[in-house]
């Protein structure tokens, strides 16, 4: 049994499974925590920390592949490095395992399981990160907020922005974040950090910036907001200290509404600040996220609440789509923590939204918003069905050929 209570969360869709995991830990000692999809497990560690994740590989009804498995272990691995993450699989096979190891599982249990080299290869893995940790002396200068490393979405935009934070944090240049109020410019730059294995993270407004102790800075990120703020006598004094930041393992990533060239600061800073450059195109641009942020947010708002699970119906997402999103996320997140905390119900339906005035929306957004609405409902139906276009042409009540029609026209 354990010396210490540790927490444990387990993210598998077959309840069953779930049940008795929680039986057998909660007895040796655990803490548990589940979650049936990989968007639960993510909103659910927004709210707090765990000390190892139990990963199933399959999710969808009739996978076997370990792809949705193998793509949530990626985000894992982004959001915290260093946290262990065991993978438990029946289907996928020895081969996946191995795939899952080589992508950073700390290891692998094939299911059934025996209980006492389950519970011996969850104390492994622990001690496993608690080294991690002990090795990379995590000491932040600001709390952060837990969800510091999740970017959710996978449209094609999201997921350069997510090979670019790949790519970017373990350097040491500056970086500017550019994009329109709301779409989550913060959030990408605590990935940088996360991802980046510096131990520390200071987060300040660039106007602030005069203020600044910089002297005591050492393998930091910092964070400056709003970059076309900074005060005119402190712009000299940045450009001056980057040099030194670089030496002391601190990299500044600076943050901007404005696109590069319309920054009003000196010609010589915006080059030492935009050596990297990350561009995050507003919601309007990857409309295919706004289901999975709609679902992320629902979650995490019924996490910090303590209320009941919620799901969105198909119907409310096509409506979640064709609104016009003029404050990105931030609109979004709204919606979706007002209708969890005011509806009863385990489903949200359309009418259980209060969507942004949509009255002046040009008739081109609104035709391909249609578009996009309807490809949706289709792709969900047929998902929901594994592709069986029977069952989903009456799901949806229309005939067989009318079905295969959409699926043409929709390139399914």
């Amino acid at each position: 049994m354990p010396q210490s209570r540790k927490t444990l969360l387990f993210i598998d869709d077959d309840a069953d499974i779930v049940r008795t995991a929680d039986m057998l830990l909660s007895k040796a000692g655990y803490r548990f925590l589940a979650a049936s999809a990989p968007a639960q497990a993510y909103a659910l560690l927004t709210m707090q920390s765990v000390d190892l994740i139990l990963l199933d590989l399959n999710f969808s009804s009739a996978q076997t592949s370990g792809e949705e498995g193998l793509a949530c272990l990626q985000e894992l691995r982004r959001h915290a490095p260093d946290a262990p993450v065991l993978v438990v699989t029946g289907h996928s096979g020895l081969t996946v395992a191995v795939r899952a190891l080589r992508a950073g599982a700390a290891n692998f249990i094939m299911k059934p399981w025996s209980n006492d080299k389950l519970i011996a290869a969850i104390d492994e893995a622990i001690e496993q990160g608690r080294q991690n940790t002990a090795r990379t002396g995590a000491d932040p200068v600001d709390a952060v907020t837990p969800d510091a490393g999740f970017i959710v979405g996978d449209s094609d935009a999201m997921n350069r922005i997510k090979a670019l934070i790949d790519r970017y944090a373990p350097l040491n240049v500056p970086v500017l974040l550019s994009g329109p109020s709301g779409v989550g410019k913060s959030h990408i730059a605590r990935a940088l950090h996360a991802r980046s294995g510096r131990s520390k993270l200071k987060i300040i407004d660039a106007s602030a910036f005069g203020s600044l102790e910089a002297d005591g800075l050492t393998d930091a990120t910092l964070i400056l907001e709003s970059i076309d703020g900074l005060e005119a006598g402190a712009q000299q004094n940045l450009l001056s200290l980057l040099p030194e930041f670089e030496q002391r393992n601190v990299r500044v990533v600076a943050t901007t509404t404005h696109a590069r060239g319309e920054l009003d600061l000196p010609r010589s800073l915006v080059y030492a600040l935009s050596t990297l450059e990350i561009s995050v195109p507003p919601l309007s641009e990857r409309a295919s996220d706004i289901g999975v942020l709609a679902e992320h947010f629902a979650n995490l708002c019924a996490y910090r609440h303590d209320l009941g699970r919620r799901d969105l119906t198909p119907e409310a997402i096509a409506h979640l789509k064709a609104a016009n999103w003029r404050d990105n996320l931030h609109a979004l997140r709204q919606v979706m923590e007002r209708a969890v905390i005011s509806v009863d119900g385990a489903m949200l339906g359309p009418d259980d939204l209060r969507l942004p005035d949509m009255a002046d929306e040009d008739a081109p957004r609104a035709a391909l918003n249609l578009e996009m609405t309807e490809k949706f409902v289709v792709e969900s139906a047929l998902k929901r069905h594994n592709f069986n276009v029977s069952k989903a042409a009456a799901e949806l009540g229309i005939t067989r050929q009318t079905l295969y029609r959409r699926m043409s026209r929709h390139g399914l």
